[in-house]
Order: C-alpha cells, then structure tokens, then sequence
C-alpha cells in the first residue's frame, strides 16, 4: 500500500480553496443552538482561554460526480472552506473521534482525508478545545479498492479489496487519529494472500478481519480471523470455527463485534482479553435468500440494527435473538442509510423516497425493543413525482440529538431533532449535493461506530 504525506505549496493549497468557484450558502437556522454546558461552580465546559469553539459541529458535503467539498460551520451560519479532493468520492465517513472525513475514491483507488478543524485535547484537569479553518491532510492511501471503513474506540479501519483479475491482493489499514496528525507509528496493517470484498473491526490492540478461501469463486469471505498488533503489522492469532458464508457487513459494540453472514450473524465477545464467538441464525420468517447485509452499533446499545433488504432488524447478543423491527419502507423504494445518533437512545432510516423514520428504544423487563416514534416526508414532491435521479442522504450529529438530512432536488441540508422531529436547522445551497458527514467534538469525547 502506498501512504503519501504530501507538502502542498502555497499556490497549490489556493487552488484547492478556490477549485469550486464563487459558490455561497446560507444557513437558515430555526431553533437556538444549544449553549455551553455549566457546571456548578457557573463557568461553562469550556470557560478556557482559547476563543470560541463550536459546539454544533460542521457538516461536510460533497458533489455529485465532482471532485468539490464544502465544509459548513453550522453554529456560525457560514462555509467555514471550499475544498477539492484529488477525485469523486464516492462515499465518506468520519475517524474515530470526528476529527476527520474519510474520503473514499473507490474507482481510482485512492483515500483522502479532511481535517474539519475542530478536535480537543486531554490538558489533565480539563478537554481543551480546538478550532482552526478545515484542510485537506496531507496523508493519503493509495491501494486498489478501498471499499469498508469502521471505526473502533481509538482507531479507524480501512478495507481495501485488491482485484483478482489483476493479482492484487486485499490489505487493511489501522490507524488512529494521531496518524494523520503526523505521528507515523500509529499505523498499523493486514496484508492477506489474495482480494476479498472484506471488513474488519479494530478492537484496541487487535483487529478482526476476513479470510477468504483464494480457491473460491466468490469475492466474499466465509471465515473471520482475530489479528495481533506487533508493530506496524498484525499477526493473526486465529480463525474462529464458526463459519460466515457470504459475509458482508460488521459492527461493534462495548461488548461484542458482529459479523453478518448470508445464514445468520457471528457475534464475537471479548472478555479479558480472550474473543469467542457463536452464531445467531437467521429467523424462519426471513424470506427465501433474505440476509442481513449491513449492522449498525452504538457503545450504549447491548443491541445491533441490521439492514435485510427494505427491512430493518434487532440483533440480540444477550439473547440470541434475531427479531423484525415493526416497520415498512416506501412501496418501491430502497433504504437509503441508517444509523443510532450519538448516544444510542435513537435511530433513523432514511429511505429513497425521502422519508425519514425515527425509532425509539423502550425496555420491557430485560429486553429492549425499538419503536416508530416520527416519521417525515423530507421532500415537498408527492412520492409519485419525484424528480429523476433525486437522492436522499443522513448523517448524525456527534453533539447533538439531530439527523441532517440532504435532498439533492431542493438543494438543502435538513437538521431534525429526533426526540420531536421538528428542523432544527436548514441550510440551504446553490450546488447540489451528494454524500455528507459530521464533523466536530463528540459529545462526551467520545463515540462508538
């Protein structure tokens, strides 16, 4: 894999800030945002000599097919910088601690990052925080298809598939934050023997990947492996017996890691630092080559959402129970994202045809069950008129109990609390946009994903 820490002269860095020409944006804002926290000596959290941070956070939004991105300050309702990567990404997602934007430019093989220029520190007695103008990093990764990025408690994973008609094989990166902030030891990776369409899960000093069979046809793994970090590599230490034939999609938890496999879901405790593992089978009234294909998991959540198709679904790792969320998408349409928000008391899903479900979380006895509580319309169009090609992306607030949604028809970014489904704020936009991810300081400092 090739890393490359690039120095950007001056006249290079002022092409990147103007590469997306003379866009502007307003921001609308329909509700206060939330002031410092006090304490109760009366000075607020963070009541330091270092000017004023933003507590909301930015957004940042790509393009359609363009290699644009625009960093929004939501708090002080202007684009806080007009950036360019060096192609398309075509998805994005943050680092571990919100710090970062991932860009994944998965057709040129290439991942870059973005310091969205909020981001604190431990001074002992106190987090000190930070605000600069955001930037393009000067780390990039070059391997042929990156494809799943997840994050641990202190690292990021990155997944690059390789190609086998090609012979280039899978790889994985883990890093932390303090990589890309220039401490080059905190790298570390995985380099497999043949391609995979794999995931892997970076739990402390161990990673839990995907093996492959090189002799199957199938580009998915089957198999799950627990790696070692020594250094700036991993050793694996072994191969659970449980099988995962199709494997595609993971997550984790304060608990457990959870593989999904075309038969069932693997999940994977660690206790004291030994990892077993078990199975979960898919439910009989999962349809004929139904499966989980994508997991979601929060820190403060015992359970992980999966997405089966246009259903949503519970696993239970204390239970070993697979149930169906009470719930149905837009007749004809496709689940477009979902996640838990910051603190694991909701979720969202967010379809094609613009409609955004928010769900609740309520106990009864030992079990929680998750709930509709509101469902949007985010677009002012009928569902049968919606314009061609219109797309709806989510991303979640790492501060605040808010979802931003984008509607790429009416060219604006949607804040809906998700205790009361009201917009929050709206930010309206002379370009259309394309993914998006929230970027600032968790609330708490900290955040499972």
């Amino acid at each position: 894999m090739k890393h490359a820490y690039k120095l950007l002269s001056v006249a290079v860095a002022t092409a990147l800030l103007t590469a997306c020409g003379d866009t502007k944006t307003t921001i609308v804002e329909h509700a206060p945002v939330v002031e410092p926290v006090k304490k109760e000596d009366g000075h607020d959290e963070h009541d330091h000599d270092h000017g004023s941070v933003s507590e909301a956070g930015r957004l940042l939004v790509t393009s359609p097919e363009s290699n644009s991105i625009h960093l929004l300050d939501i708090e002080h309702k202007e684009v806080a910088a007009e950036l360019a990567s060096s192609n398309y990404a075509s998805r994005v997602y943050a680092t571990e601690h919100s710090r970062y934007a991932v860009l994944v430019q998965s057709d040129n093989g290439r991942v870059e990052f973005v310091d969205g220029g909020i981001w604190q520190e431990d001074h002992g007695d106190h987090m000190h925080p930070y605000q600069e103008t955001p930037k393009l990093s000067d780390v990039s990764f070059d391997h042929v298809k990156p494809a799943h990025v997840t994050n641990g408690e202190n690292n990021t994973a990155i997944f690059f598939d390789g190609n086998g008609e090609d012979a280039i094989n899978a790889q994985v990166a883990v890093f932390s934050e303090a990589y890309l902030g220039g401490e080059k030891d905190k790298l570390a990776e995985i380099h497999y023997d043949t391609n995979m369409h794999g995931a892997a899960q970076s739990r402390g000093e161990y990673t839990l990947s995907t093996i492959r069979d090189p002799e199957t046809a199938s580009t998915l793994p089957t198999q799950i492996g627990l790696f070692h970090k020594h250094g700036d590599h991993f050793d694996q230490d072994k191969v659970f017996e449980q099988s995962c034939p199709a494997l595609h999609g993971s997550a984790q938890n304060h608990e457990h890691i959870s593989f999904a496999c075309g038969d069932g879901v693997v999940i994977i405790t660690e206790e004291n630092g030994e990892f077993t593992a078990k199975k979960i089978a898919n439910p009989e009234s999962f349809a004929e080559k139904q499966r989980i294909g994508v997991l979601r998991g929060h820190e403060n959540s015992h359970q992980f959402i999966g997405i089966a198709g246009t259903e949503l679904v519970v696993v239970d790792a204390e239970h070993d129970e697979i149930e169906k969320i009470e719930w149905t998408i837009t007749k004809d349409h496709s689940i477009a994202g979902g996640d838990f928000n910051y603190d694991g008391s909701h979720a969202a899903v967010l379809d094609s045809a613009g409609v955004l479900t928010i769900f609740e979380q309520h106990a009864e006895g030992d079990e929680h069950h998750w709930e509709v509580a509101h469902t949007v319309k985010v677009h002012d169009h009928e569902l049968t008129a919606l314009p061609e090609n219109v797309t709806f992306r989510l991303a979640f607030s790492g501060a605040e109990n808010i979802v931003y949604v984008t509607d790429s028809d009416a060219k604006h970014v949607l804040g809906y609390d998700l205790e009361t489904a009201e917009v929050k704020v709206e930010i309206e936009l002379d370009f259309t946009p394309d993914r998006l991810v929230w970027l600032g300081i968790e609330k708490g400092g900290e955040h499972a994903h």
